[in-house]
């Protein structure tokens, strides 16, 4: 999955179609902002099940 994910909003910019989850879960998953990363920085974030 590639997003645009910050303190703001978070889009969906592209995905592998062998995701179990819809946007609307993949959003959920992000939507905290994880990575704390502000409009300056480009962090690269791994999400799996565990």
């Amino acid at each position: 999955m590639i997003v645009d994910a910050n303190d703001f909003n978070v889009e969906i910019l592209g995905k592998s179609n062998n995701l179990c989850y819809n946007d609307e879960e993949l959003k959920q998953i992000i939507q905290d902002n994880p990575a704390g990363q502000s409009n300056q920085l480009t962090p690269i974030v791994l999400i799996r099940k565990m």
